[in-house]
């Protein structure tokens, strides 16, 4: 699977920060922060901030675990699938 494939893989189940997924792919930030700038600029991630009345995510099914639901705390920074991403894996049978 194509690098970039298994990083969208990784944030799909669950809104991960930069280090929690360099953690969890044995990478390092460094080595990650480029594909995940080529990522967010292709549209596929964004940051999953909270915004003055509720998640900026819009709806999503995964609000009840995300940290930065409630506004009460400073964003993480968080990362999460865009529509697009989501198509993406999806033709990649993700």
């Amino acid at each position: 699977m194509a690098p970039l494939a298994v990083i969208l893989r990784a944030v799909a189940g669950e809104p991960r920060t930069p280090t929690e997924l360099a953690r969890d792919l044995g990478s390092s930030e460094a080595a990650l922060s480029g594909m995940l700038r080529t990522l967010q600029t292709g549209g596929y991630v964004q940051e999953a901030m909270p915004a003055a009345d509720g998640c900026s995510c819009g709806p999503c099914a995964l609000k009840s675990m995300c940290r930065n639901a409630d506004g009460e705390t400073a964003p993480l920074g968080l990362l999460r699938l865009t529509p697009r991403g989501e198509a993406y894996l999806g033709r990649m049978g993700g």
